[in-house]
């Protein structure tokens, strides 16, 4: 019985490891109370202006922004366990420091650090998951990942109302408890991960350069131009943008769109409870369906499902009956949220070199963090400036767009992919922990520059 449920959720044959970063997420999530009570905290408790709320709520996606670049550098440089280890607990240190100020100054910075320090962890969890997970079930690995996130969040939400009734303050240390906890399994249970790709034949001995003093061997490494330089990265970040603003909808402009046609905070809070169900409920089984079918079909198809879900309100003025419009809304753009994220992650994962698997996750949360920012400034200047349909019928346009452009993606990554296997299989370099070379003679044009940022 056992057996079979772990095939029918694909849950089977990944390594302890992931499992304990698994558990890790699960953890900080379930205490992940204070972003999204921030805003209500400053304005109910604290009596500020909702100017400054937003103005904050800005400096912490603004710290979330660095600290993607910043976390994904840390964890090609110093590891992805120290990174991760340093990031939790100076989240939960700025946390508590963040609830217990009155200052106006203080608040400010940090909201910035909270958010410098929170969105460090999440390069890091996402190179170790490469690092130890191989690449056939990366996918899934990535999408159990998600699904923590999602399971966490909807228990924090719940447990939020009760602990804010008692005191905001209890908000910001059981945030911080909840971080130190994920630190403690970090701590014990897994090790470092960063692979350490070594080239053969080197004679040089300048110091940093990653010589071994044999004078036989140098440390493979790589900086932010190297991933600039990825064009086919590239072209998967800018869909990936494309996306994740369309998806940054769900939380800004839809909300005040169902407002508009006469509905209030409670119908709101039933359908967005329904995307956590969704989620919750699918996310397993329709990732093990999906495993059959190539990332670039899912993305394009999951591309089209995101552009149709948030047109759907746009039948209101037809149908009427908003809430079952709305409704419907989600349910769609949930299922495309599903095919999304975690195939996303995968694919990016996929993209990177062993080396820099730190620095690609970077880029990829940073994307993530744009949007964050990027997406709610169109989508309230399109609703006030241009009207209510208009961020309707542009997700469905960028939607139908984002389909060929995620086939035309998954091809040449999929060419891209197969050369980046073939190297790891060569050097061994998936490997947790350990030390390879790869015998390609070491020239004066291929020796590794010294690490940048």
């Amino acid at each position: 019985m056992r057996a079979r449920v772990l095939r029918v959720l694909d849950v089977g044959g990944l390594p302890r490891v992931f499992w304990w970063v698994w558990v890790s997420t699960l953890v900080a999530r379930t205490g992940a109370f204070v972003a999204p009570f921030l805003s209500y905290y400053l304005t109910r408790s604290l009596g500020h202006s909702a100017a400054f709320a937003g103005f904050v709520a800005a400096l912490n996606a603004v710290g979330a922004a660095v600290s993607a670049v910043v976390g994904g550098v840390l964890a090609d440089r110093v590891g992805r366990r120290v990174t991760l280890l340093g990031a939790l607990v100076a989240s939960s240190v700025t946390l508590v420091a963040l609830g217990s100020v009155h200052s106006v100054a203080l608040i400010a910075g940090l909201a910035f650090l909270a958010g410098l320090a929170n969105n460090a962890t999440r390069p890091a969890i996402g190179a170790i998951i490469a690092d130890v997970v191989p690449p056939a079930d990366r996918g899934r690995a990535y999408a159990l990942n998600y699904w923590a996130i999602n399971l966490g969040f909807a228990i924090a939400m719940v447990a939020a109302g009760a602990v804010a009734s008692h005191s905001y303050l209890l908000l910001f240390v059981g945030d911080a408890v909840a971080n130190l906890a994920c630190a403690g399994v970090v701590f014990l249970k897994v090790p470092e991960t960063r692979p350490v790709v070594r080239v053969s034949g080197f004679d040089g001995d300048s110091e940093g350069d990653g010589a071994d003093r044999g004078g036989h061997t140098a440390e493979r490494t790589g900086s932010l131009i190297d991933v600039l330089r990825d064009r086919v990265f590239l072209g998967f970040l800018g869909a990936v943008l494309v996306g994740a603003i369309m998806y940054s909808q769900s939380a800004t402009v839809q909300p005040i769109m169902m407002g508009a046609d006469g509905l209030g905070p409670g119908a709101y809070g039933a359908v967005a409870a329904l995307n956590g169900i969704l989620i919750g409920v699918l996310q397993l089984p329709l990732t093990t369906w999906m495993r059959r079918y190539s990332d670039g079909s899912v993305l394009a198809t999951s591309s089209l499902l995101m552009g149709v879900g948030f047109a759907v309100p746009l039948l209101v003025s037809t149908l009427g009956h908003p809430m079952g419009v709305y409704t419907a809304s989600v349910a769609v753009w949930t299922l495309a949220e599903i095919g999304t994220t975690p195939p996303q992650m995968a694919l990016g994962a996929e993209l990177a070199p062993a080396h820099l698997r730190g620095r690609y996750q970077g880029m990829n949360t940073l994307v993530w963090s744009m949007a964050g920012i990027v997406g709610p400034l169109l989508g309230g200047w399109a609703l006030s400036a241009v009207g209510k349909a208009a961020v309707p019928w542009a997700s469905l346009v960028l939607g139908v767009a984002g389909a060929p452009a995620w086939l035309l993606i998954g091809r040449r990554a999929a060419a891209r992919i197969a050369v980046l296997r073939a190297e790891e299989a060569r050097v061994g370099s998936g490997s947790v922990g350990r030390v390879t070379a790869v015998s390609v003679p070491v020239t004066a044009d291929t020796v590794p520059e010294p690490v940048q940022c």
